[in-house]
């Protein structure tokens, strides 16, 4: 009896035992797992052009960028991104000078708006939105100092930063979606000054690496009739399907100018007299919104006949030749 109570204590204690080391025994070594911050990130190869129009090479440290758009918040993954243009940012305290600096523009004080005008010439395509609803003032003074800020700001800063435009275009491999992206800031590791963190305001745009042209996703819409609707929108440029037409026997071109064109001239009649599009074939075309010349002279080309045209001041436009 003695030993066959030994027995029925012992034998529990056994079995706990094995219980508790036959599973360590069975996993084995365990893999090395390496801290988080020492795992490697994943990276997207861009590059970037500045408002400035200097480019940066660099790696998008961002895994996901998020989107509001008119239907909802969107999270697009780097890696899917192509190619994005950017809103025009301005941040809130150069905006609150600008505006501070426009209404100065019809001061009493002779000093207070030349100093205002000086300012605003050095805000350049941060102010120009501003200044181009100041052309309309109805003070004489401030309007006559818009267009003298207007024609500054124009003949220092290349045209497509001067387009207006408040939301975002993310662009990636079978999609084109506008909205408005939430980060004020992008990650980004660069090879001259290490990470970074870069300023939306201060980007133009944004191409993947290995991406093509800047319009290869992007479908482009139907050309209106003319472009009356862009007047004094000076350096927007935009991106239109147009098909070649010329005008009946009989009837007028409605085209003024030579290779610079009246707002109200027909773009469709516009393409084949500059040359780009025959009648009927159909084109993409990027126009751009310009200053009117002194005077719209007359040509004769691709039979087309375009008349000229005196002063016209609300503007023209011209084709972008890539």
């Amino acid at each position: 009896m003695p030993v066959s109570r030994r027995l029925i204590w012992v034998a529990p204690v056994a079995l706990s035992v094995s219980l508790l080391t036959a599973p360590l025994a069975s996993a084995g070594p365990r893999p090395h797992q390496p801290p988080e911050a020492s795992k490697p990130r994943a990276s997207t190869d861009a590059e970037v052009k500045c408002i400035d129009d200097s480019n940066i090479k660099l790696k998008l440290l961002d895994e996901k960028l998020e989107l509001v758009t008119k239907h909802g918040v969107l999270q697009i993954p780097v890696a899917d991104v192509r190619r994005i243009e950017f809103a025009n940012r301005v941040p809130a305290d150069v905006a609150e000078k600008v505006l501070a600096a426009v209404a100065k523009l019809g001061h009493a004080d002779f000093a207070v708006r030349e100093a205002a005008t000086v300012e605003l010439k050095g805000y350049r395509e941060r102010a120009y939105p501003s200044v181009l609803k100041a052309l309309k003032h109805g003070d004489p003074e401030v309007g006559r100092r818009a267009e003298e800020i207007v024609k500054f700001i124009q003949g220092k800063t290349a045209p497509g930063l001067l387009e207006a435009r408040d939301t975002d275009v993310v662009v990636t491999d079978d999609s084109k979606i506008t909205g408005r992206l939430s980060a004020e800031v992008l990650r980004v590791a660069t090879f001259q000054f290490g990470d970074q963190q870069l300023k939306l305001a201060d980007l133009r745009t944004l191409r993947a690496s290995g991406s093509t042209g800047a319009d290869e996703h992007v479908t482009a819409a139907q050309a209106p009739g003319n472009l009356s609707a862009y007047q004094h929108q000076f350096g927007k440029e935009v991106t239109f399907s147009v098909t070649g037409a010329v005008p009946a026997p009989g009837t007028t071109a409605n085209l003024w100018g030579t290779d610079q064109y009246t707002l109200d001239s027909n773009i469709a009649t516009a393409v084949v007299h500059a040359g780009l599009a025959k009648p009927g074939e159909t084109v993409t075309v990027r126009v751009r919104v310009i200053q009117s010349p002194p005077q719209f002279v007359s040509t004769f080309r691709n039979s087309v006949n375009s008349t000229a045209y005196g002063s016209y001041p609300v503007g023209a436009y011209e084709f972008v030749r890539r």
